[in-house]
């Protein structure tokens, strides 16, 4: 169970960062909110990764 919610985080983490980037290339220029998107994106990659990782060794 916990690869699949591991799985979903990073969904959700890849998702944040693919928004980011979009918003970027649309407006032509990255602000606050897409300082935070990537971050928080990137963080929630490698949480998800981590629970991930853990739930597949058991």
């Amino acid at each position: 169970m916990q690869f699949y919610i591991g799985l979903g985080i990073q969904l959700i983490g890849f998702t944040s960062v693919g928004l980011c980037l979009f918003a970027g290339l649309s407006k032509g220029d990255y602000g606050q909110l897409e300082l935070i998107q990537l971050v928080g994106g990137s963080l929630l990659f490698y949480l998800g990764n981590a629970i991930k990782s853990r739930g597949g060794s058991n």
